[in-house]
């Protein structure tokens, strides 16, 4: 995945750029994919439900080692694929419909994001009850 050469990609993030879009698309990198994610109740049950009928399992993102590590990573980033990394596309939160790592303050365009209660959540304890 082409971002440029190293000296730009440090210095952009000494600026606070973290750009990984191609020809300003969606690179599908999972570079965003976070743990900790604002949802609505609603997107939860939704998620639930998706899990359930798909049978979507956990995916892990560490290397087993003597100390515990808490994978900071989404459980449904699939990283053993090129493309289409995000096992519940179809119905995963607002937040990552409304995302692109090139355009931080984009979030602020979409009006479904501030339609209800969002709460940080532990996406990981939340869908598979572990830290």
């Amino acid at each position: 995945m082409p971002i440029g050469t190293i000296k730009e990609l440090m210095q952009d993030m000494e600026n606070g750029t973290y750009n990984f879009t191609e020809n300003g698309k969606c690179s599908q990198c999972g570079q965003c994919c976070s743990n900790i994610l604002p949802m609505t109740d609603k997107e939860i049950e939704m998620i639930r439900r998706y899990i359930k009928r798909y049978n979507i399992k956990e995916q892990k993102h560490l290397v087993p080692s003597a100390n515990p590590i808490i994978d900071l990573t989404c459980p449904f980033l699939d990283t053993s694929k090129e493309k289409e990394k995000c096992t519940i596309y179809e119905a995963r939160p607002a937040i990552c419909r409304c995302f692109k790592c090139d355009e931080p303050n984009g979030a602020l365009k979409h009006k479904e994001l501030y339609e209800g209660v969002r709460k940080a959540t532990d996406v990981r304890k939340t869908f598979y009850g572990k830290v």
